[in-house]
């Protein structure tokens, strides 16, 4: 049988999935990191055949993502776009809205729509996120 005996290798290899998935963002690549950082700790542990560790390596990498998506369900419940939390909150009217203009919202310029007029230097309240146009009302 063969055997890998440097479990540092699975450590390399978990550490540069991990640097092309704070690249890409994307969940998956984070289970297959999450999956040879285990089969490190195993390979460091028993020292299994090549066979086994890939066998292991694909086990841990399916439950990670299991696990991944599961937080992800329980965390985005409520917030399913990622702008939920924005609704209510407070604009300032930068350029005038008759029936676009521009608001900010936490330092950053935002396209606003409105069905009434609201002058510049006022503030509103977001109704409805639409990409990255705001629907905003008039505070009373």
């Amino acid at each position: 049988m063969a055997y890998i005996e440097h479990w540092h290798i699975w450590l390399i290899v978990a550490f540069m999935i991990l640097i092309v998935e704070l690249m890409s963002g994307t969940y998956f690549l984070l289970a297959l990191a999450g999956g040879a950082a285990l089969t490190s700790v195993f390979t460091w542990w028993i020292m299994p055949s090549i066979t086994l560790q890939l066998i292991i390596f694909a086990a841990a990498s399916a439950v990670t993502y299991g696990l991944l998506l599961n937080f992800r369900k329980k965390k985005d419940v409520q917030n399913t776009d990622g702008t939920t939390h924005m609704i209510g909150q407070q604009v300032e009217v930068i350029e005038a809205i008759t029936h676009q203009g521009r608001v900010r919202y936490k330092g950053v310029l935002w396209q606003a729509k409105s069905d009434e007029k609201i002058p510049a230097q006022a503030y509103a309240e977001i109704v409805e996120v639409d990409g990255s146009t705001l629907t905003v009302k008039a505070l009373s």
